[in-house]
């Protein structure tokens, strides 16, 4: 029989225990969401976590880490089940929870059996390796990295020139992991300065890197840009074309390019699949859009439904300003489900302003940055981007596309239908910004930065993710090897 002593130790133990799982559930929750609102709470969400692992059992440490996760995924259920139905959003979410409570169980075991200042790499190394696993086989790319949610921290974010994204999630998961482990590790005062001092070292390193290079601006040179998206009702989304609907929404468009032509723009990019074009109506839309381009004095970019062969293709057009097609590209990265009646693209789109590079890329191929990496080793100084989001996710795939572009130093001008439209420069700055989620008609102008950096990332790759692949690898050589030994 127990004490009362005890157990009121114990009961004070597991509301200790629920009050932590609760805090670090709610700060994944709110800041790990569609919005990137509170993208601060990130810092803190791991925190709990990993202190009560150290002071826990293994599976205990796999109970609390796999709850808190959960509650924290919740954030994205209802945006799950309108894209991927009910059984898959729960299947995802599950995967994802038990994905980060196995982390939580290999970290608490790196922190037992490697020396102090060493342990506290554990959780950003097997979080970092996880996400780079993810980014590697995962049919939507890197979609789920918590580093998005830092996408409004401009400073946060330059580091992805050097690293790619993997570079912001091991910060955000590093500055935690420290302070967890010195508020467990307390009373080893050397220890803990030490890690103290290299913690704050690094994150003061990265902030100063990210302060200089967005205040670094040399290039002022610029081209003005026009967005329009139409009302939903306009767009055809059927298998099959219909004349009158494809001219109706073509004039309406070339309607909108002239209004935007006439306040300065000299490029018009038009959402993802704005017009249906087949081997009866080729002639008549690309002449009217052709019509439009030379009339205006314009460069247009638009996505289509490419009907033109046996073979079906989300596609995109960019017609000059002598009305000639330049380029038409047809997207690589293709959404499982909602586009498999669709066949792959295989090459990157290239296309040349005056002597200005620049690029065209669909919605989804912005979610993996191998592939961007390509433009980004074309010289680009401009990519153009027709896309189409959720509405709920509008916020979200957004930034998506807009820290590629910090990855390889270009800019970037994105029109989405039910999402938003953006221009964006080589930093991550969102300069001009206007939103069509709510399905009605939306029109952008801007002057789009020509300055190119050319990055660390786009030369050498993903070798941030290999390294700490490499590492994590090595932790669980250190696990393996140290088996016997009874935590």
């Amino acid at each position: 029989m127990k004490t009362n002593q005890e157990i009121n130790q114990l009961l004070k133990k597991w509301l200790w225990v629920s009050f932590s799982i609760v805090i670090s559930g709610l700060c994944w929750y709110f800041s790990n969401g569609l919005t990137g609102e509170y993208w601060y709470l990130l810092w803190i969400a791991p925190i709990p976590i990993i202190y009560i692992s150290i002071k826990a059992t293994g599976r205990q440490t796999f109970f609390i880490s796999f709850i808190s996760y959960l509650i924290g995924r919740l954030s994205w259920f209802v945006y799950l089940v309108s894209v991927a139905t009910l059984i898959p959003a729960i299947f995802f979410t599950l995967i994802l929870s038990f994905s980060f409570a196995l982390i939580l169980v290999l970290t608490r075991k790196v922190i037992f059996k490697t020396i102090l200042w060493l342990s506290v790499l554990a959780f950003p190394v097997f979080f970092t390796a996880y996400e780079f696993l993810m980014l590697r086989f995962s049919a939507d790319g890197t979609a789920t990295s918590i580093a998005y949610s830092q996408s409004n921290v401009l400073p946060v974010i330059q580091i992805a020139s050097i690293t790619g994204i993997l570079g912001i999630t091991f910060m955000v998961t590093f500055i935690p992991s420290a302070i967890a482990v010195c508020l467990a590790f307390i009373k080893q005062k050397s220890k803990i300065r030490f890690i103290l001092i290299s913690s704050g070292v690094i994150l003061l390193s990265v902030l100063l890197f990210g302060i200089l290079r967005i205040n670094y601006n040399s290039d002022k040179n610029s081209v003005k840009a026009g967005l329009v998206v139409l009302e939903e009702k306009y767009h055809d989304i059927s298998k099959h074309p219909d004349f009158l609907k494809d001219t109706l929404v073509t004039r309406l468009y070339a309607n909108e390019i002239s209004k935007l032509a006439e306040q300065g723009a000299k490029m018009i990019v038009l959402p993802e699949r704005a017009i249906n074009i087949n081997k009866e109506t080729e002639n008549i839309i690309i002449g009217m859009l052709s019509n439009a381009a030379l009339k205006n004095q314009v460069y247009i970019i638009t996505g289509y439904t490419n009907f033109k062969n046996k073979q079906e293709f989300n596609s995109a057009l960019v017609i000059n300003d002598e009305g000639k097609i330049v380029a038409d590209y047809n997207k690589v990265h293709l959404v499982t489900g909602l586009e498999n009646r669709f066949t792959h693209g295989g090459e990157i789109g290239l296309f040349k302003k005056q002597d200005i590079q620049m690029g065209i890329s669909i919605c989804k191929d912005l979610d993996f940055p191998a592939y961007i990496r390509k433009y980004g080793k074309a010289d680009l100084n401009v990519l153009t981007i027709p896309a189409w989001d959720f509405g709920i996710d509008d916020w979200l795939h957004s930034r998506m596309s807009i820290l590629r572009c910090v990855e390889n130093g270009f800019s970037e001008i994105r029109t989405a239908r039910e999402g938003r439209l953006t221009i964006s420069d080589c930093y991550g700055r969102v300069n001009y910004e206007s939103g069509c989620s709510n399905r009605q008609k939306s029109t952008l102008i801007g002057n789009v930065s020509l300055q190119k950096i050319s990055t660390f990332y786009t030369c050498f790759g993903d070798w941030f993710g290999i390294l700490v692949l490499i590492t994590a690898i090595c932790f669980v050589i250190v696990i393996v090897r140290n088996k016997s030994e009874n935590i």
